[in-house]
């Protein structure tokens, strides 16, 4: 049941100071601080869940999508990580931070069942073109294949039948020409596995449309034009590594490959003091290392264990550290509340996201290597380098005695105005449009000519000091 949020901010004054100092503890087992952070974040789950069990609650900044729609994510975004923990063999049942001892695989049966019964109060809704539904229906798909030899033959028939034609009525919609073109695939890859009908030309169209991104190095463009960002991380190659997976013959040679690639130069991305982050959603930020243990589950000669797990780590502890978790939740920012860089599409339940990370984790069992290995250091941690990646036109820096890491991207733009902040205006405009009105700052996460690790966004406000400690490549004329 729902608990009043003055409630759960009481119950979580205690807890997230003990979750700081849990990851502040280096010397103890790392796997005790995972299951302490999956404990944390399942008792914020259950805290903010609402009357029915396909919906949560979790209060922030609403996005575009609706309170119905920001619920569902609540849901289906902890949905693959409680699915992986059951699949790995850990224990089914928890007792959470407060206490109440909890059977894992009755609250993904009832949020399953509930959210895909057309009658339920706590139905997630028809599927519409360019729907949000669509990119949760994928998170879906992958939760019910995880639990595939247990759970999910548990439901009945009839229940089965529910969720997959609710699954499988993502096909003929139409979808952002993007990423967003891998979340047709997977779920009919998994509707192929388990069994069920699926539509096999979509998949091929929607993934041959996916190929076309591909830039090379293992790095592709967020749909046609020329953008890039950690959606190669998150997005493409997290699901890629799904796909594989579910189906090894789906195409192993191109998506082992592009990840092989993708790892000789995203590795020097990752320091234990802060990431060069650019580019939009950056509140999925904790699941920075989402290819390191992808590379690591598919070949552990591509990714060793120590480096798998000192990559999980050392970004979680950073973030955990600088107030990145709380209130049960991750925080809409980049480490706290930070509604400047929040887009407009991302609601409270958005930023699980981040938990992408977690989910390739836990599906290492206990006492696997990655979480029984001692970590091996980070690139960063060993000596300085200069890096260049043709294929997007970055140039990557890593300065081991400041542990910062700097990306010079190539860019020329010349009118900048500094970092937009939300203001009373933004609120004023939210209150009379019943919608999010966040300031976009587009130009701040994608077209500057340098950002570093140690200063996200460069964490200034103004053109005259972005050029003064270069991270704008301009002549100064344009200041004026």
């Amino acid at each position: 049941m729902f608990k009043k949020e003055g409630t759960i901010k009481e119950i979580f004054k205690t807890f997230d100071p003990i979750l700081v100092q849990t990851f502040a503890k280096e010397e103890s087992e790392v796997s005790k601080r995972y299951h302490f952070l999956f404990t944390y974040l399942l008792t914020g789950f259950l805290s903010y869940r609402s009357r029915y069990p396909s919906l949560i609650r979790y209060p922030g900044a609403p996005s575009r999508n609706g309170k119905h729609l920001d619920q569902m994510e609540g849901f289906t975004r902890m949905l693959p990580l409680l699915c992986s923990w059951i699949a790995s063999g850990r224990e089914k049942v928890i007792e959470t931070l407060t206490g109440e001892k909890v059977e894992l695989e009755e609250i993904v049966r009832s949020g399953l069942i509930s959210g895909t019964d057309t009658n339920s109060p706590g139905y997630w809704g028809s599927i519409t073109h360019r729907d949000q539904r669509i990119c949760e229906a994928a998170d879906v798909a992958l939760s019910i294949w995880l639990v595939r030899d247990h759970l999910w033959l548990d439901l009945s028939p009839k229940q089965r039948e529910k969720i997959m034609n609710w699954l499988l009525s993502v096909n003929g919609k139409k979808v952002w020409d993007s990423n967003w073109h891998l979340f047709p695939v997977i779920i009919n890859v998994v509707a192929n596995a388990l069994g069920y009908r699926n539509d096999k030309m979509g998949m091929k169209l929607h993934y041959e449309r996916c190929k076309s991104f591909y830039r090379g190095e293992g790095w592709f463009s967020d749909g046609p034009s020329d953008v890039i960002d950690y959606y190669n991380v998150w997005g493409f190659h997290y699901i890629l590594f799904w796909l594989d997976k579910i189906d090894p013959h789906f195409d192993p040679e191109f998506i082992r490959g592009s990840l092989s690639q993708f790892l000789k130069s995203y590795i020097y991305f990752l320091s234990p003091e802060g990431f060069p982050i650019l580019g939009r959603s950056i509140c999925y930020r904790m699941a920075a290392s989402v290819p390191l243990i992808a590379g690591h589950i598919q070949d552990p000669t591509m990714v060793d264990a120590g480096l798998a797990q000192r990559a999980l780590d050392s970004l979680w502890g950073d973030f955990i550290s600088k107030g990145a978790v709380a209130q049960g939740n991750v925080t809409q920012g980049y480490y706290k509340k930070d509604y400047r860089f929040l887009d407009n599409y991302s609601g409270p339940g958005s930023c699980l996201w981040a938990l992408r990370s977690l989910v390739l984790s836990f599906f290492c069992p206990e006492g696997s290597p990655l979480w029984a290995a001692t970590p091996n250091p980070l690139p960063i941690e060993m000596a300085d380098y200069c890096i260049t990646i043709p294929s997007i036109g970055w140039t990557v820096m890593g300065l081991k005695k400041t542990q910062e890491i700097i990306i010079e991207t190539g860019r020329l733009f010349g009118s900048h105005g500094g970092i937009k902040n939300y203001t009373v205006f933004h609120k004023i405009a939210e209150f009379l449009f019943r919608r999010p009105f966040r300031p976009e700052n587009h130009l701040v996460k994608y077209q500057l000519a340098r950002y570093s690790s140690k200063e996200p966004f460069c964490g200034l406000h103004h053109k005259k000091e972005l050029f003064k400690k270069g991270y704008l490549n301009f002549d100064k004329q344009l200041l004026l």
